[in-house]
């Protein structure tokens, strides 16, 4: 009788645990009528908020779910997580040849559009968070987009981390608290990071792929644990 007392209490601790961490993640089809585009975002919320809101942009190559490892992380902590779908199977290639920051400038300043299209529909849908200033989360090109949006739009964003992005540069504002992950496989453009007011970790290992849910386990563990310490700074 004591062995099945004391596991009715193990059980117990552990679905109260569990619940207290409880996530829900889902997918929205948003479709912004002025440009005849699809965006789907997916969201993740746990059981508790604290208002804040993080919008994550993939990197080319990758999918908007493919960075479940910090949604969730971050979910759990009481944020509010939209990761949108930037790239469509309609649109066309990323350009890889030629001035990459001219030819690739147009993708970004849709990815603009798009987050302020998502942070547009997502404050009718929830609107007990707060928008005001938003944290920015991008790998690759998707941290480019996310560059962008905060130079273009600095009163609306507190932080920024970017996943290894190299082509645009990062915004010189004193305000704005960001933090980079760099790859071991590639460096960004001259320019790009500035030499003060960034917080710079190479994750040891990394490469550019893997600052997404195909790294490894101490990899995702590391980039996790290095967030979630520079958002609550």
């Amino acid at each position: 009788m004591k062995y099945f007392k004391n596991l009715s209490l193990v059980l117990f601790a552990f679905i109260i645990a569990s619940n207290a961490y409880a996530l829900e993640s889902k997918t929205l089809d948003m479709f912004d009528e002025s440009r005849g585009r699809n965006i789907p975002v997916v969201v993740y919320q746990g059981e508790t908020a604290n208002k804040q809101v993080v919008i994550i942009s993939h990197g080319y190559g990758a999918k908007n779910t493919e960075y479940s490892f910090i949604a969730n992380a971050l979910a759990a902590r009481g944020y509010f997580v939209a990761s949108i779908q930037h790239d469509l199977e309609t649109d066309k290639p990323l350009p890889t040849t030629g001035n990459l920051f001219d030819r690739r400038k147009p993708l970004w300043e849709r990815g603009v559009q798009n987050i302020l299209f998502v942070i547009g529909e997502l404050q009718k849908r929830e609107p007990q968070l707060d928008f005001s200033k938003v944290i920015l989360i991008g790998h690759s090109n998707g941290g480019d987009m996310s560059m962008m949006f905060a130079t273009l739009h600095p009163e609306m964003v507190s932080k920024i981390i970017s996943l290894d992005s190299r082509r645009y540069p990062f915004p010189r504002n004193p305000k704005l608290s960001i933090l980079r992950f760099g790859a071991i496989d590639d460096e960004p453009d001259e320019g790009v990071v500035p030499e003060s007011g960034v917080q710079v970790i190479y994750v040891k290992g990394a490469r550019h792929i893997d600052l997404s849910d195909r790294g490894n386990s101490q990899i995702k563990d590391e980039i996790q644990k290095s967030i979630i310490q520079f958002l609550d700074r």
